[in-house]
C-alpha cells in the first residue's frame, strides 16, 4: 500500500518525484496522511491523504485561496479528484521546516522559547490576513450569543460546568459590551504548535481541517499559547500566563479586540474545545485538563490575563 502511493503521485502528478528514490511514511492522526520522500530524505515532496470527496476538495479550495496570498506559509494544493473506484484523494505540496519538537529539544531559556513563540505569532498573524482578504471569510460575531451556545452545548453533552463558570457565564452575557457585534475572520480553529513546521526562515502552518470551523476572535492565538505548556510537559519555563501575553497580545491589536473582551473570549475558547473533545477517547486527557483550566480560570481570571493591555 505505502509504495502504491508513490506510484499512484508518479501517475498523477508526473515529474513531481525526482529521483528512482521512493518512500512513504504514514502519519496515523485523525485520518492517516502519507508522506511522500524521494532524494531529499529530509523533507517530503508531497503529502497524500484519501477520504470524504467533499471534505478534501473544500481543504482544496482553502489552501488555493490562501496559497495565492501567503505562499509557502501554508502548503500549495497539487491534486484534488477521485481516482479508481471512486476514491478522493488530496495531494500537498511538503513544506520545509521540522516538527516544533525537533526545534523544541533544544531550547532551554525564556528568551529561546519566546522568540520560537513569537515566530509562530508572527505566522497566525500572516494567516488571518490572508484570510481578512476573502470577502466570504469574513463578518461579525456577538460573543454574549456563542458563549450561551457552547454552554448549552456542554449541557446536551452532559459536561458538568463548576458553578463560578456558570456565574461568569450570567456576567459575561448579560454585559452590553460582550453582546455588541465584533468584526470577525475565519479561524485555523486547530492553530498549535502541533501544526507548525519551523525552518531556518520560515515558520508553516499545517492541517487545515478545521479552518473556518469558528470565527470567534483570538481563538487561534489562545490555541497557540496553551499549546505550550500541553505539549510541553513542564519543560516549557513559561507560565501559562507568559505564554498567554506572548500570543494574544498582537492578536489584540491585530483583530481590533478591546482588551476587556480577552477575558470571556478565553472562556470561549475552553468551552469550544472543551465541546469538540466530546466523544472522542484520544482527546480525553486534553478534555480533562480544558476542564481544569476552565473552573481555574472562572475562579481568578486575572491569573490568565491579568498582563493583557487594558
Amino acid at each position: 500500500m505505502m509504495l502504491d502511493v508513490a506510484a499512484l503521485v508518479d501517475r498523477l502528478l508526473p515529474g513531481l518525484l525526482h529521483g528512482d528514490a521512493r518512500s512513504v511514511a504514514c502519519i496515523c492522526t485523525t485520518r492517516p496522511k502519507y508522506l511522500v520522500f524521494d532524494d531529499d530524505e529530509a523533507h517530503p515532496r508531497c503529502v497524500v491523504e484519501f477520504g470524504e470527496g467533499d471534505r478534501l476538495c473544500r481543504t482544496d479550495r482553502v489552501l488555493k485561496e490562501l496559497g495565492a496570498r501567503i505562499n509557502g506559509t501554508v502548503p500549495a494544493s497539487l491534486f484534488c479528484g477521485s481516482v479508481h473506484n471512486g476514491t478522493s484523494v488530496h495531494i500537498q505540496a511538503g513544506l520545509p521546516g521540522v516538527p516544533w519538537f525537533r526545534v523544541s529539544d533544544a531550547l532551554e531559556a525564556p528568551a529561546e522559547w519566546r522568540a520560537l513563540i513569537r515566530r509562530a505569532v508572527a505566522a497566525m498573524l500572516r494567516l488571518h490576513a490572508a484570510a481578512r482578504q476573502v470577502g466570504a471569510w469574513n463578518g461579525t460575531i456577538n460573543l454574549g450569543y456563542e458563549l450561551r451556545r457552547q454552554a448549552a452545548l456542554c449541557a446536551h453533552n452532559g459536561t458538568a460546568l463548576a458553578p463560578a463558570v456558570l456565574q461568569r457565564l450570567e456576567t459575561w452575557t448579560s454585559s452590553r459590551r460582550v453582546s455588541t457585534p465584533i468584526a470577525a475572520v475565519w479561524q485555523h480553529g486547530d492553530f498549535s504548535l502541533n501544526n507548525l513546521l519551523v525552518a531556518s526562515e520560515a515558520v508553516s502552518i499545517i492541517d487545515f481541517e478545521e479552518f473556518g470551523a469558528t470565527q470567534v476572535p483570538l481563538h487561534d492565538a489562545y490555541g497557540l499559547a496553551l499549546s505550550v505548556p500541553l505539549s510541553q510537559e513542564q519543560r516549557c519555563p513559561l507560565t501559562v500566563q507568559d505564554c498567554i501575553v506572548e500570543c494574544v497580545r498582537p492578536a489584540v491589536k491585530d483583530e481590533g479586540i478591546e482588551p476587556a473582551l480577552a477575558a470571556p473570549l478565553l472562556m470561549h475558547h475552553l468551552l469550544w474545545r472543551i465541546n469538540q473533545c466530546e466523544g472522542l477517547a484520544r482527546r480525553a486527557r486534553l478534555r480533562v485538563k480544558l476542564l481544569e483550566w476552565l473552573h481555574q480560570f472562572a475562579e481568578a481570571p486575572e491569573l490568565f490575563v491579568r498582563r493583557l493591555p487594558r
